[in-house]
């Protein structure tokens, strides 16, 4: 009897110390998991208005005679609700709520380009995790009007300099047909090339790559639309 009682004693302990963590745990997701996705929401939101070139409100503190900047989110969310149209796609090989829609500006009347945006397993350098692009069409729906870089896991210094600015610019007014093109070793010069991250040359092809394919598979769905 008392063999008993001391392994009874010995589950409820084990029981209990997994409870602590695992409570632990639960507490810390049920508190963090509605900041992460506020965070990806303006993330998004910022990476579609910055594409379109609409403003928003900015902020500074200074603490310690450092100054922060940051991003008025309310501010933000009502700029894209009153800018950006969303519509629902079906698009082929989607696989979020977010692949599946497509963001448009219209200007006094006139389309100023579609957005959309898609994330792929298996393109760049880290050839094991997602990379997810904001990707923006002018209204010809033959040259970009910029990208933008929502989520890597690129090597940061080499390929994770793939959402610096001097990058991310050489896609604004490219030509996407026939395919964008990565040079290496001269400069680009044609109005579909661009030039490979120093040292990162994978990462450079998997941009490429993933481009290519995104605006074909966009082009495949939505060849009938008329924007």
């Amino acid at each position: 009897m008392e063999e008993f009682k001391t392994f009874i004693l010995r589950i409820f302990s084990i029981l209990f110390i997994a409870f602590i963590p695992c409570t632990g745990l639960f507490l810390v997701y049920f508190y963090t998991a509605p900041k992460i996705a506020a965070y990806h929401e303006i993330k998004e939101k910022r990476a579609v208005l910055d594409i379109f070139g609409i403003p928003y409100r900015t902020t500074e503190k200074t603490i310690m005679g450092f100054t922060i900047k940051g991003y008025d989110k309310d501010n933000i969310r009502e700029v894209f609700d009153t800018s950006i149209t969303v519509e629902e796609t079906e698009a082929a090989g989607v696989k979020t709520e977010e692949e599946g829609k497509v963001y448009k500006f219209i200007k006094d009347g006139e389309l100023q380009g579609v957005g959309f945006i898609r994330s792929r397993i298996g393109y760049g350098y880290n050839k094991s995790s997602a990379m997810s692009l904001f990707i923006c069409l002018k209204p010809d729906m033959e040259t970009l009007k910029g990208i933008e870089v929502l989520d890597h896991s690129e090597t940061p210094g080499l390929g994770g300099r793939m959402t610096e600015d001097i990058f991310k610019k050489q896609f604004v007014g490219m030509k996407l047909k026939p395919q964008i093109k990565m040079v290496k070793e001269r400069k680009a010069t044609g109005d579909n090339e661009f030039d490979a991250i120093t040292g990162a040359t994978n990462t450079s092809r998997g941009i490429e790559e993933f481009i290519n394919d995104a605006v074909q598979e966009f082009w495949r769905k939505s060849g009938e639309q008329k924007w």
